[in-house]
């Protein structure tokens, strides 16, 4: 497993939603949890953020992310009660 960078990860996730969603402010955007995935150089990470024709609506996700290329392997939407299990 590599050595964790939180920083890249959330570089990674940020890049992939301002190219879906352009400009999200970073006062929406919020990173819940970073854990590995048990595969190396990916982790899982679970964010959230409020879409600026969104209200005040926080839409939630998790996301597999391999620091080693800095892509977004994969990615979904959860509910917020999704968000326990990394407690």
């Amino acid at each position: 497993m590599a050595k964790i960078n939180a920083h890249e990860i959330v570089d990674v996730v940020i890049n992939v939603l301002i190219s879906s969603y352009g400009n999200l402010g970073y006062a929406s955007f919020k990173i819940h949890s970073i854990r590995p995935n048990g595969k190396k150089d990916r982790y899982i990470a679970k964010y959230s953020f409020i879409p600026r024709d969104g209200g005040d609506k926080r839409i939630y996700y998790e996301a597999r992310v391999n620091i080693k290329d800095k892509k977004l392997v994969e990615f979904e939407e959860i509910k917020e009660s999704d968000l326990e299990n990394d407690n």
